[in-house]
């Protein structure tokens, strides 16, 4: 079994209480894995100094990624946000909201 800060989806977990989620994000965040999923929320820690994460590049990969196949990440919420919207990936169009 992946220890709790491998998995970046923390939802995938045999057991998900407050101690593997609070273990899981500690693990990744001091690998500067700073983006974690739990499910369809996206938890970002502040890591306190620069790290690069944004860019065309990355921006890029995640436009039209599958789900769960990189890692968690804004991008991914917005690009399936946006996708939702306009009804793609064989879905009727769906209202969004993201909460910040």
């Amino acid at each position: 079994r992946p220890s709790c800060g491998a998995a970046g989806n923390l939802a995938e977990l045999a057991e998900l209480d407050e101690e593997a989620l609070l273990g899981g994000l500690r693990e990744r965040f001091l690998r500067q894995q700073v983006y974690t999923d739990v499910g369809d929320i996206l938890i970002a820690m502040n890591p306190f100094q620069p790290l690069p994460l944004c860019g065309r590049e990355v921006s890029e990969r995640y436009r039209r990624q599958e789900t769960g196949t990189l890692p968690p990440h804004i991008f991914a919420v917005a690009s399936r946000a946006y996708y939702g919207m306009l009804g793609r990936r064989g879905n009727r169009p769906q209202n969004q909201c993201i909460v910040i």
